[in-house]
């Protein structure tokens, strides 16, 4: 049996020492989303041509739990909702091609132009085209991109379940509007029936991703505020009619019938069909009312089942037939597998390397993982380069920051990134201090630390335990090898860990500060998007501390401001763009917000059945589905 140690074999030499082996961003157990193409490979060659019509099933098995919220990242950003979201809503103004290059989608946009104003603001002005119908065959306007816009940014939309109403964060008036201290939101403009635009607050540019500033998304109206307008004014557009929380309580809201949870007019390539809770299992039907992507390519498989898979079975259930694609598998256990399948002429593969990390997470507001001497501890009591080979048998890198493999600025620095970043590698010593200096240096009746059990520190007059809660999921590679690898370390240190688990909804509740108990760290991973921006994710601002942006909970300003110097680089000036990146990760590895754990090479692997199978890390299989196709 030969297996294809690709990333091996790339990355020897510069990372030797390491080799085990981008709203907000995107969010899985273990397996998150995104990387750079490493090439693929067939075991199979077939003759099958595209048909011309929707036809057949695709099965296609997740390791990450979905959860039943269809609306967007901002209520969850659970990675294959994240990417199913991509499936049923569409006709976005500005999307990604499949080079990762930011274009207004032709199949959407007639006309755009951008306007620089005498104030500093920016104006840009879209014309969407003609003919663009909702799937119950209502016809798609501007007043649907201006009503997503302003709904998105009001305190009525706030009051559903905390809903962040950051759609228009970066335009005029958005703080007035979402004060409620007025109904017109002057950076929001009803042009005509196809028509909008919006002004960009001067403070706000130059940005790096600049022509995202033009990206707006439809929302039906007649759907989430019937007997709504949309109007326009000099002072802005604002929605007419009574459009109160307490209608989208009811329309958005609302278990059985709400837009959140049972999306039926929508205008993606596919539409919702169900979605069992028990199961965790949804459905998706084609869309003929769909138009094409920005190449105008329509789907042609008529029907995706999106179902979870647990990781040591998922290869059995390819081989059985009870499951069609698993995409972005890691861990030598399930891709050595996997291979086996593909050496045997019963299944194919295709590979790249992630666009993120996996993570030991930390929220940095919890006592006492507030404290980076605490942060830092923990991470020397871990031996990342054991973990990452035990965990990949060779087929993920052990990373330093908040990095992954595919970036291309991880792969123009990795000579600075061997000279510049504390590798923390285990060391109790060195953890010990840490504890010490930070003031851990009591027994639990006040006297002097013995160097034996829990270690304890007076905190206002208050004797308090060194005791580190930790959240992880069930059925977890990751959380098992982290539970063998750090109790004995975190003990011998004087540290108490405390592991609950749960599942992956209740998870991500508790990092959201949504659910009934908050963790001082969490095993998980993340998948960088496209534009990926730190400077939200790091920020302090209290807007950002919430959907899905900075689930680290951290407020550092010297983090944040090294993040933030990155955001207005203009998106050509290489140079300095990476030398800002670098000032940031260094920054970043100091601050340690996140224990990283390694960035892998990702296989997927498919039935013989699929053709024209093509995911990249910047074209992730919720696009790439749009260009396969089954057989019948």
């Amino acid at each position: 049996m030969k297996y294809k140690r690709l990333l091996s074999l790339l990355l020897a030499g510069a990372m030797a020492a390491s080799l085990a082996a981008c709203g907000g961003q995107a969010t899985v157990t273990n397996n998150a989303s995104s990387s750079t193409s490493t090439g693929s490979s067939s075991a199979v060659a077939t003759e099958s041509t595209r048909p011309t019509e929707p036809q057949g099933q695709l099965i296609i098995g997740s390791t990450t739990q979905m959860g039943n919220d269809f609306y967007d990242p901002s209520f969850s950003n659970n990675a294959v909702n994240y990417k199913t979201y991509d499936l049923i809503h569409g006709y976005v103004t500005v999307v990604s091609d499949v080079d990762g290059n930011w274009v207004y989608d032709p199949t959407v946009v007639a006309s755009h132009t951008e306007t620089e104003n005498e104030d500093g603001t920016k104006t840009y002005t879209v014309t969407i085209n003609e003919g663009l119908t909702w799937s119950d065959g209502t016809p798609i306007t501007a007043k649907d991109y201006v009503f997503q816009l302003l709904l998105e940014s009001s305190p009525e939309m706030n009051g559903v379940d905390g809903y962040p109403s950051q759609a228009g964060y970066t335009l005029v008036g958005y703080d007035e509007y979402f004060a409620g201290e007025t109904e017109n939101f002057a950076g929001v403009h009803l042009v005509d029936e196809m028509t909008y635009s919006v002004t960009v607050r001067a403070e706000e540019l130059p940005y790096h991703y600049d022509i995202t500033y033009a990206s707006a998304m439809p929302r039906p109206m007649h759907v989430i505020a019937p007997g709504c307008d949309v109007v326009d004014a000099p002072e802005g557009a604002t929605i007419t009619g009574e459009f109160t929380t307490d209608l989208l309580l009811k329309t958005i809201n609302d278990t059985a019938t709400g837009y959140r949870y049972n999306p039926k007019v929508t205008c993606g390539p596919y539409l919702f069909e169900s979605f069992d809770v028990a199961s965790a299992q949804c459905t998706l039907t084609v869309n003929p009312s769909y138009a094409g992507d920005y190449r105008g390519v329509k789907p042609v498989i008529e029907k995706l089942i999106i179902k979870m898979v647990k990781t040591d079975t998922m290869i059995n259930e390819l081989k059985s037939g009870s499951v069609d694609l698993l995409f972005q598998c890691s861990g030598a256990d399930t891709i050595n597998a996997g291979l086996d399948l593909v050496d045997a002429g019963e299944a194919q593969d295709n590979t790249f390397f992630r666009n993120g990390y996996g993570k030991v997470q930390f929220d940095c507001s919890q006592f006492p993982t507030d404290s980076e001497n605490v942060r830092k501890a923990i991470a020397y009591c871990l031996d990342r380069n054991e973990f990452a080979r035990q965990y990949s048998g060779g087929y993920a890198a052990v990373v330093h920051a908040y990095y992954g493999l595919a970036q291309p600025e991880y792969q123009q620095s990795k000579d600075w990134i061997d000279q510049n970043l504390n590798t923390y590698e285990k060391n109790l010593d060195e953890a010990k201090a840490l504890l010490e200096a930070d003031g851990w240096t009591l027994n639990a009746d006040g006297t002097e630390y013995s160097g034996t059990g829990t270690r304890y520190k007076d905190v206002n007059g208050e004797l308090k335990p060194l005791v580190i809660e930790w959240a992880n999921t069930d059925g977890n590679p990751v959380s098992d090898l982290l539970s063998t690898m750090l109790p004995e370390a975190m003990t011998e240190i004087g540290m108490e860990l405390k592991a609950t688990t749960m599942d992956f909804p209740t998870l991500q509740a508790a990092i959201t500060h949504s659910g009934d108990k908050i963790y001082n760290m969490y095993n998980l991973a993340t998948g960088f998007s496209l534009a990926s921006s730190p400077w939200y994710y790091y920020s302090t601002d209290p807007v950002w501390m919430q959907g899905g942006y900075n689930s680290n909970w951290i407020a550092d300003e010297e983090l944040a401001a090294a993040a933030e110097a990155m955001k207005a680089i203009p998106y050509d000036d290489n140079e300095a763009w990476l030398s800002a990146w670098q000032n940031f990760i260094d920054v970043w590895n100091e601050k340690l917000p996140d224990i990283p754990l390694y960035s892998d090479e990702y296989y997927d692997f498919f039935s013989n059945k699929l053709h024209g199978w093509e995911s990249t890390s910047v074209w992730e299989w919720s696009r790439a589905v749009l260009d396969a196709w089954v057989d019948a």
